[in-house]
């Protein structure tokens, strides 16, 4: 299963930062990607994401809440992927790891589809934290 791990030092304290993450339906705010985020029960949420205009929808459940420290879900359908936020205080705010592991289903899809998806996931990942970051700067939370 391909891994993406994704760093940024944002410059909020954790609670701050992990108050902006845990609020699922708000992700289409932080890429272009992610076009509709629905609670659909309790931690479980429908996601419907945009590529090279296709769109991918999948179900995940949070499977680990744990303020402000770690944020992790895992999917229901659709693609398969797990993912996890790590928040760490730092000079200056808040060290986030965010890692998003992901398999296409087949072992050939994710060798040579993988080569494709691997970055796209990664531009996904880089710019959900870019702009996460510019709310922050702004003052915004």
């Amino acid at each position: 299963m391909p891994s993406i791990e994704t760093r940024a030092l944002l410059p909020a304290d954790p609670d701050t930062v992990f108050g902006m993450i845990r609020k699922v339906e708000d992700f289409p705010r932080y890429t272009s990607a992610v076009e509709r985020v629905t609670a659909i029960g309790p931690e479980r949420y429908h996601w419907e994401v945009r590529v090279s205009g296709v769109v991918y929808e999948w179900d995940v459940e949070v499977i680990q809440c744990e303020p402000p420290r770690r944020l992790a879900w895992r999917s229901l359908t659709g693609i398969a992927n797990t993912g996890r936020y790590r928040l760490t205080p730092a000079p200056g705010g808040t060290d986030v790891t965010l890692v998003i592991d992901y398999s296409l289903n087949s072992r050939l899809l994710d060798h040579t589809v993988g080569r494709v998806a691997g970055p796209i996931v990664r531009r996904i990942s880089t710019e959900v934290l870019r702009r996460v970051h510019r709310q922050l700067a702004s003052g915004g939370a």
